[in-house]
C-alpha cells in the first residue's frame, strides 16, 4: 500500500512538472447517443473562441475528439450529425496545460424534430419529463449567485423552485422541504444538508437544514424535476433532484485550493496513475462558522462546524464503467451560555434566545456501481451501497433574566442536557436498471432492495416548560396556559429493522410526432406493512419544430420519515402519503436562444399525515389535500457573453386534518413567487452573476398572548396558544444575491478570486420568527447581508 501511494504521488509530480512545458491547453469531446448510451462517430464539430477564427472538426469512430493547441480562454463548440439534432455547447472554458474533457449526448431525430436546436447544459432530451424541467452544469453551479460554496444553495433560478435562503433546501409547488426526492449517483440519500434540527425539538418538524454536504465544484450537474418523473423513482412525492458527483479528468491532473473567512477546501481531478483508464476525484473541506458569525454581529447563533470528505473513481473498459464513491461528512455544533448572553442586543434583559444546545453528527455513504453495454443496444446498470448516518444531540435552557445584569456568565442558572435524542439509521441496498429497445419502442424495468436498520430514542431527564401551544393540545385543566413536556408524554425508544423492495416497468412508444410513456412501480413498504401501486404515463406531441406540448399524470408515495416514526409508539405503524399528479406543459423555442413555457399542474393528496395534540407527539393518516397552480419560464441560454431568466410560479395548496373538517393553506404554500437572473461573462478574466427573487409569505397562525401564567410569585413569562391554523399569511419577501469572479493566470497556476454576497440588500423574511416568553412578543430575525469573499487557486 505504501509502494502504491509513494508511485500515485511521483506519478503525479512528475505529470504536473511536464505539464509546465506546454503553453497551450486541449479539448478532448466524447458524444454519446442520449438512449443507447453508444459512440457516435464521425460527428462535424466546430469550435468557436471569443475572439478568433472559428476551426472544424470531426469525431473518429470511438466518437471521440481531441483538439489540440488551443489558447487559455472560452470558446462555443457546435455539434452537428446526420440524423441527430444538433447540439450547441454555448461555454467551454480552456485552461493551458490542461485537456478540458467534454461529455455530449445527442438525440436522434424524430417526428418534427428535424430543425430543433439543442443548447448544451440542459437535461438529456427526455421529451416526455415535465417541461419545466432543468438541469445546472458544474460551472453554473459554482457560479451561482447567493450559492454560498452550497450546491443546494445554487440551484436558485430553476423553474418551479424556491428557495428563501434562510435555510439550505427548496420547495416545490407548496410542498415541504422534505418531500424532495434527492438521488446522488442515483442513490437515494437524504442526509444532504447539515446542521438539520435535531430528532425531538419542536423546529425539527419544518423541515431545512443549514449547509448541503456537496460543494458546487464537485458536482458535474445537478437535473431536476417538479413533477411527473418516471416510475424508475419514488418514495418522496415533492419533487425530483438528480446529483451527479463529477469523474476525474483521464488526461491531466488538476489541483483545487478554496478558502474563504469560514474555512479551507482541496481537492484533486485526474488520473489515478495506477490504473490507465482510471481517474480519481477528491475533495476535502473543513469548515467553521464561528469567525463568519461574529464578523457579521450574529455569534448569538454558536458555534458550527463540519467536514465533509469525498472520493469517486471511475474506470471505463469497454463496454463497461466502474464508478466507486466514498463520502465521509461529519458536523458539530453547540450553544451555550455566552451565544444566549449575546441574543441580549436591542433592550437589556429581553433575551431573544435562551436554548443551549450541543449536537454532533457523522454521515457515510459507501458505493459501488457497474454499468454494462449490452447487446442490441441495451443497458445494465447495477449498483450496491451502504449509508449511515448518527447523531448524538442535546438541548436545555438557560436563565439569565432571573440574575441581574452582568452576572458572570457561570453564575447564570441554566438546566443543560433536559432534553436527550440519539439517532441511528444504516441501509444497505442494491439497485438495478435494464433498459432495451424492443419493437414498441424502448422498455425499461428494475428492482430496488434495501435493508434498514433504526435506533432512535427519546429522553426527556426533567419536566420542561413550553410556552407555545395549541387549544387543541392536551393539559391538566383549561386554566393552565402553558404545556409541559413530561418523561412519559416525551420518552420513547424506537429500534427496527426491515427490508424494502421495489420494482418497475417502464415501456416507451414513439409514433410519429407523437411520443408516449406507461409505467408501473410497486413498493412494499415493510415498516408500514403496504403494498403501493404507483402508475405513471406521459405523452409528447411535437406540434412544430418550435412547439412541443407535454402531459404526465400519475401517482407519487411519501414515506413517513423515521423520526416521525419514532417521536411516539403508536407512530410506528404510520402509513405512507398518496399523491396523485397531473400537469400540461407547453414549450416554445421562441428563437434559437429563447424559450418560453408554460405548466399549469393539480395535485390531489390523500392519506396524509397530521399530528392531532402537539403534546402526545402522536400522528394519524387522516389528512387530506388538494394543491394546483402554474410554472412558466422565458430563458435566454448563453450567447454573446451572457445568459438570463425570469420565472414566474402561482400555487394554491390546501389542506385538512380531517375528511370532514376545513381546509387551510398548507404550511409552504406560497401563492406568487417571481425571480429574475443571469449571468455576463465580461471578458475572459471577469463573470457577474445575479439573482433576485419576491415571494408571498408563508401561512400564519392565529394566536392570543396570555400574561403572567406562571402565576404570583413566579418569573413573569407569557404564552402563545394558537387558536386557528395558517389563517393569515405573512408579509412578503424578496432578497438580491450578487457575485463576482475574476480569474487571473499566472503561469499553469489560475487564480479566481470572488466575492458571493447573499442577502444583498439585507432584506428581513418575515416568516422566520419566534417567540419570546420573557416578553410576550414574536422575535423577526433580522435580516442581514452575508458575504462571503474567498480565494480559489487551480493548478
Amino acid at each position: 500500500m505504501k509502494s502504491l501511494s509513494f508511485k500515485f504521488v511521483i506519478a503525479v509530480l512528475l505529470s504536473t512538472a511536464a505539464a509546465q512545458i506546454f503553453a497551450s491547453g486541449n479539448i478532448r469531446i466524447n458524444i454519446i447517443d442520449e438512449q443507447s448510451r453508444r459512440a457516435v462517430e464521425s460527428v462535424s464539430i466546430i469550435l468557436i473562441p471569443r475572439n478568433g477564427t472559428e476551426t472544424s472538426h470531426s469525431g473518429d469512430s470511438t466518437g471521440s475528439t481531441l483538439i489540440n493547441d488551443l489558447e487559455a480562454g472560452l470558446y462555443e463548440i457546435k455539434i452537428s450529425h446526420p440524423g441527430y439534432l444538433p447540439l450547441r455547447l454555448p461555454s467551454v472554458r480552456v485552461i493551458d496545460a490542461k485537456t478540458t474533457p467534454v461529455k455530449a449526448e445527442i438525440t436522434e431525430v424524430r417526428g418534427a424534430m428535424e430543425e430543433m436546436l439543442v443548447v448544451g447544459s440542459k437535461d438529456r432530451q427526455d421529451f416526455l419529463t415535465s417541461v419545466s424541467s432543468g438541469e445546472k452544469d458544474r460551472e453554473a453551479l459554482r457560479s451561482a449567485a447567493g450559492g454560498g460554496a452550497d450546491v443546494l444553495r445554487s440551484l436558485d433560478g430553476l423553474p418551479g423552485l424556491f428557495s428563501d435562503g434562510a435555510t439550505s433546501n427548496y420547495t416545490v409547488r407548496g410542498n415541504s422541504p422534505r418531500n424532495n426526492l434527492i438521488l446522488v449517483d442515483g442513490i437515494p440519500f437524504a442526509n444532504v444538508v447539515h446542521f438539520n434540527d435535531a430528532f425531538g425539538e419542536q423546529e425539527e418538524l419544518e423541515g431545512g437544514g443549514r449547509y448541503s454536504v456537496f460543494a458546487p465544484n464537485i458536482i458535474s450537474s445537478a437535473k431536476f424535476q417538479p413533477g411527473g418523473w418516471e416510475p424508475a423513482y419514488g418514495g418522496l412525492s415533492g419533487s425530483l433532484l438528480q446529483l451527479e458527483v463529477a469523474e476525474g479528468n483521464q488526461d491531466t491532473p488538476s489541483f483545487t485550493l478554496r478558502f474563504d473567512v469560514a474555512g479551507l477546501e482541496v481537492g484533486y481531478d485526474g488520473p489515478s496513475y495506477i490504473h490507465d483508464d482510471t481517474s480519481v476525484l477528491f475533495s476535502a473541506r473543513s469548515l467553521d462558522f464561528t469567525r463568519l458569525f461574529e464578523t457579521i454581529g450574529l455569534d448569538d447563533l454558536g458555534e458550527p462546524s463540519l467536514s465533509d470528505i469525498i472520493l469517486k473513481t471511475t474506470t471505463e473498459l469497454d463496454d463497461d464503467k466502474i464508478n466507486l464513491l466514498i463520502l465521509n461528512s461529519s458536523e458539530s455544533y453547540s450553544r451555550d451560555i455566552q451565544h444566549v448572553i449575546a441574543s441580549d442586543e436591542d433592550e437589556l434583559g429581553d433575551f431573544e434566545d435562551v436554548r443551549l444546545a450541543d449536537s454532533s453528527r457523522d454521515t457515510a455513504l459507501y458505493a459501488l456501481s457497474w454499468d454494462h453495454l449490452l447487446a442490441n443496444n441495451g443497458e445494465l446498470i447495477q449498483r450496491i451501497y451502504y449509508r449511515s448516518d448518527k447523531e448524538d444531540a442535546s438541548s436545555g435552557e438557560a436563565y439569565p433574566d432571573l440574575v441581574a445584569a452582568g452576572t458572570p456568565p457561570s453564575e447564570v442558572p441554566v438546566r443543560e442536557d433536559l432534553l436527550v435524542s440519539q439517532r441511528t439509521e444504516a441501509e444497505t441496498g442494491y439497485r438495478l436498471d435494464f433498459f432495451t429497445p424492443n419493437a414498441l419502442g424502448r422498455f425499461s424495468t428494475g428492482l430496488r432492495i434495501a435493508q434498514i436498520d433504526l435506533d432512535l430514542s427519546l429522553d426527556l431527564r426533567e419536566d420542561w416548560i413550553r410556552y407555545e401551544y395549541s387549544y387543541r393540545d392536551q393539559g391538566p385543566s383549561v386554566d393552565q396556559r402553558y404545556l409541559v413536556w413530561t418523561e412519559e408524554n416525551t420518552d420513547n425508544s424506537y429500534t427496527q429493522s426491515e427490508t424494502n423492495y421495489t420494482l418497475y416497468l417502464d415501456q416507451n412508444l414513439p409514433v410519429g410526432n407523437w411520443e408516449f410513456r406507461a409505467g408501473l412501480r410497486y413498493d412494499r413498504d415493510n415498516f408500514s406493512q403496504q403494498d403501493i401501486y404507483s402508475p405513471r404515463a406521459a405523452a409528447t406531441w411535437l406540434a412544430t419544430s418550435n412547439l412541443r406540448i407535454t402531459s404526465t399524470v400519475g401517482r407519487y408515495n411519501q414515506t413517513p420519515s423515521y423520526t416521525q416514526r419514532a417521536s411516539a409508539s403508536n407512530n410506528a405503524t404510520l402509513e405512507n402519503e398518496l399523491v396523485d399528479q397531473l400537469s400540461l406543459g407547453f414549450a416554445y423555442t421562441l428563437a434559437e436562444n429563447l424559450e418560453f413555457f408554460v405548466e399549469p399542474y393539480y395535485q390531489d393528496m390523500s392519506n396524509l399525515i397530521t399530528q392531532p395534540d402537539d403534546s402526545l407527539r402522536e400522528r394519524t393518516n387522516t389528512g387530506e389535500g388538494r394543491a394546483y397552480g402554474v410554472d412558466t419560464s422565458l430563458s435566454r441560454s448563453f450567447e454573446d457573453g451572457w445568459s438570463a431568466s425570469i420565472n414566474y410560479s402561482y400555487n394554491d395548496s390546501k389542506i385538512k386534518d380531517t375528511p370532514d373538517g376545513d381546509y387551510y393553506d398548507a404550511d409552504f404554500g406560497r401563492p406568487h413567487s417571481v425571480s429574475i437572473g443571469g449571468i455576463w461573462e465580461i471578458n475572459q478574466r471577469w463573470k457577474i452573476s445575479t439573482r433576485w427573487k419576491y415571494a408571498s409569505g408563508r401561512p400564519s397562525d392565529t394566536y392570543v398572548v396570555h400574561e403572567d401564567v406562571l402565576g404570583p410569585g413566579e418569573p413573569l413569562r407569557y404564552s402563545r396558544e394558537t387558536v386557528d391554523f395558517n389563517t393569515g399569511r405573512y408579509d412578503a419577501y424578496n432578497s438580491l444575491n450578487m457575485r463576482v469572479d475574476y480569474r487571473r493566470a499566472f503561469g499553469r497556476t489560475n487564480v479566481i478570486a470572488f466575492v458571493d454576497i447573499i442577502n444583498m440588500l439585507g432584506s428581513t423574511n418575515p416568516g422566520n420568527t419566534g417567540f419570546n416568553e420573557r416578553s410576550g412578543l414574536d422575535v423577526e430575525e433580522d435580516g442581514s447581508a452575508v458575504p462571503l469573499i474567498g480565494v480559489r487557486l487551480e493548478w
